[in-house]
């Protein structure tokens, strides 16, 4: 997704304009963004503590932000390894699930479940959107591999709030063989707030 999305649209933004956000600025102290890339979408929401999970860690020369983080090398298919429970008030998956097949993410969000103290936030284009290539030009093709599409009601069902907005791709090559990718996709964003 484009960095002028990234700061339109961050997810406490999304989450508030549906009535889905009950913090206060200073009440989400630390953060983990499972599979950050060079995106580190968790430098929009206010917290003292962000730290970063990657397994392609070429992206971390890459990371733009202005906000304190500290990011390490592993695999969000095994967090529970990583990380005791309760460790987070939230754990970011975005732009992640579509990466990994289902049974692969629905055991990750599991975990990230167990580490979140307060709730699980993910993001992922609605449906199968094809995608196999690197776009950014950083290398890890196989890690920007789309294996698997979702629709709200799988995250609904797994008790989640969902929202689902439309959005616009970046005119870029995204598939090494199928070239009509529609531009005109929709979002999903989803939320589970933990009960503590």
């Amino acid at each position: 997704m484009s960095k002028e999305d990234w700061a339109e649209n961050t997810v406490q933004k999304i989450f508030q304009r549906a009535n889905l956000w009950p913090w206060k600025d200073d009440e989400i102290e630390t953060i983990l963004d499972a599979a950050c890339g060079l995106s580190l979408k968790s430098k929009f929401i206010p917290a003292k503590i962000r730290v970063g999970i990657d397994i392609y860690p070429e992206y971390f020369k890459h990371i733009e932000a202005t906000v304190p983080y500290v990011v390490m090398k592993g695999d969000i298919r095994k967090l529970r390894e990583y990380f005791e429970p309760k460790s987070f008030d939230l754990v970011l998956v975005l732009d992640v699930v579509e990466h990994l097949v289902k049974e692969e993410s629905l055991d990750m969000l599991r975990q990230a479940e167990e580490i979140a103290k307060k709730a699980v936030i993910i993001e992922t284009p609605r449906g199968f959107l094809p995608t196999n290539m690197d776009i950014l030009g950083h290398g890890g093709h196989d890690v920007q591999t789309h294996r698997s599409g979702w629709e709200p009601e799988e995250f609904e069902e797994l008790g989640y709030k969902t929202v689902v907005r439309d959005y616009t791709l970046t005119n870029v090559q995204r598939h090494t063989e199928i070239t009509d990718i529609d531009p005109h996709i929709q979002m999903i964003d989803a939320i589970k707030i933990l009960d503590r």
